[in-house]
């Protein structure tokens, strides 16, 4: 009875927390009569029986298992081997409008899935495939399927031409609505915050803007800096085409294996443009995934190996009010820590680790929520990157601190040497009781590049160049420790 009781408990678990993050990739059942179980193994209750071609959507994995809801919104665990792909389904790249008043998004394709959230009329979506008269789109990072009738499609313009990369601009104001058309009066897609990065497609009053997920939509200009930097396109699929022109029916200029990193140089339809030392072609937007960086990328190399399939949490220190040390020179460590943690992140996704960030504009979070945010993102390792302050300005130098989770150490080792051998003074790789090492279950460090109340390095801290070597110092650490983790 006991055990009955705690199965029973485990799939209400299992059900709120799939409610809570929503995800679905269409399936049918592959074998003539397939369990769906309370949970991801065969001693789990059996909740029903399906037979051979039974739609279903794919909703999270754990091992063999595979986690999914069926067209009349019952969800559970079946055994991966036995579920494949639906080929009626067509993967794609465009984005609609919304027609309706309010359309929903439903969990699966079909009016019997359950409706995970609505869009309004006027809305931006992007759409990222279509099975029969269903598209399935992304909405703030997550996936669903709303009805081809009720949205109009979007003809993307050409993509910019004359660049290697699209141009990146900052964010200026705290928060800065992105709409889906050029005027206030088409809806708001998503809230942009202070010192976020984007890349420009279109120039004028209103700016058309992408964000790195993908996301395209509409900013007034005057709330946007231009910026030097690259616009990343990284293969996320093993082995694509680029092709000579946007559309199969192209030759092929190239093949490139997952992780392979680009200059993104626009869009045409669902196929990006796409720029490197050997030329300019076409690859499918569906087979990118995308980042902004304004850190040197030298697109010669071959991509780092080795740390494929690991995430990072990057936490870029203070915040919002809280702008940790003042600078002798003015600035603000808060600044600073941000523009180091977003150069970080691109050369971490250029190099194939997926990162999360903590905080992605100007504006304050706990210690809990930092941690948290690493923490529900399966992060293998936290990095928090600090500037220091003393009351004397004669202090000067690097300083890296460590967590109290094993690999640590050797964590911030790797990072601490290649600070100090940019030419800072050494102050040491040390311990502290800070709440974002000593309270994270995976490996943390928390780096102090240079004191801002010191003159020189204050200085360093103002070059664009300095940041530079100190992100690729932070980089070139984390990837020596992931690589020894394989």
């Amino acid at each position: 009875m006991l055990r009955r009781v705690a199965l029973w408990l485990v799939f209400m678990m299992l059900t709120i927390s799939v409610s809570a993050v929503w995800a679905a990739t269409p399936g049918v059942v592959d074998v003539n009569a397939l369990n769906l179980r309370s949970g991801p193994g065969h001693g789990y209750k059996i909740i029903s029986t399906m037979s051979r071609s039974t739609p279903l959507v794919i909703m999270s994995e754990s091992g063999e298992w595979k986690q999914v809801m069926t067209s009349s919104g019952l969800i559970g665990w079946v055994f991966g081997q036995y579920i494949v792909a639906d080929q009626s389904f067509q993967a794609g790249n465009h984005n609609v409008v919304v027609r309706a008043s309010r359309l929903n998004v439903r969990q699966g394709p079909g009016t019997t899935y359950p409706v995970v959230t609505t869009l309004v009329q006027d809305q931006l979506t992007q759409v990222t495939g279509k099975i029969g008269e269903w598209f399935q789109v992304r909405v703030s990072g997550k996936t669903g399927f709303i009805h081809q009738e009720w949205v109009t499609p979007v003809t993307e313009e050409n993509p910019v031409q004359g660049s290697v990369s699209v141009p990146l601009a900052r964010v200026l104001v705290s928060v800065l609505n992105m709409r889906g058309g050029k005027g206030t009066e088409f809806p708001v897609v998503t809230k942009l915050n202070l010192g976020m990065l984007v890349a420009v497609l279109e120039e004028g009053t209103w700016s058309k803007i992408m964000l790195e997920n993908g996301v395209i939509g509409y900013v007034l200009s005057e709330y946007v800096e231009n910026v030097g930097g690259q616009a990343l396109a990284r293969i996320s699929a093993n082995m694509v085409n680029e092709r000579s022109g946007p559309d199969t029916t192209f030759s092929i200029l190239a093949t490139h294996p997952a992780g392979k990193t680009l200059a993104f140089s626009g869009w045409d339809g669902s196929w990006v443009k796409v720029s490197s030392t050997s030329g300019t072609g076409y690859i499918l937007g569906n087979l990118l995934s995308f980042a902004f960086t304004t850190a040197p990328i030298d697109f010669t190399l071959p991509p780092a190996i080795g740390i494929q399939g690991f995430v990072v949490a990057v936490d870029a220190g203070h915040g919002g009010p809280d702008p940790g040390a003042i600078g002798v020179n003015g600035l603000r460590e808060k600044n600073i820590n941000f523009t180091m943690a977003l150069k970080l992140r691109a050369l971490l996704v250029a190099a194939g680790a997926e990162v999360v960030m903590t905080r992605v504009g100007d504006y304050t979070l706990s210690i809990d929520e930092r941690i948290g945010i690493a923490h529900n993102a399966g992060a293998d390792l936290f990095v928090s990157i600090h500037n220091n302050a003393h009351p004397s300005s004669a202090v000067s130098g690097t300083q890296t601190f460590y967590g109290v989770t094993l690999g640590s150490f050797n964590l911030g080792h790797q990072v601490h040497r290649r600070l100090v051998g940019l030419g800072m003074e050494d102050k040491g790789l040390l311990n502290a009781n800070f709440g974002v090492l000593v309270r994270t279950k995976i490996p943390a460090i928390l780096t102090e590049t240079g004191f801002l109340s010191n003159p020189d390095d204050a200085a360093l801290l103002a070059q664009e160049t300095f940041i530079n070597h100190a992100v690729q110092a932070h980089f070139e650490g984390i990837h020596e420790w992931l690589v020894t983790k394989r």
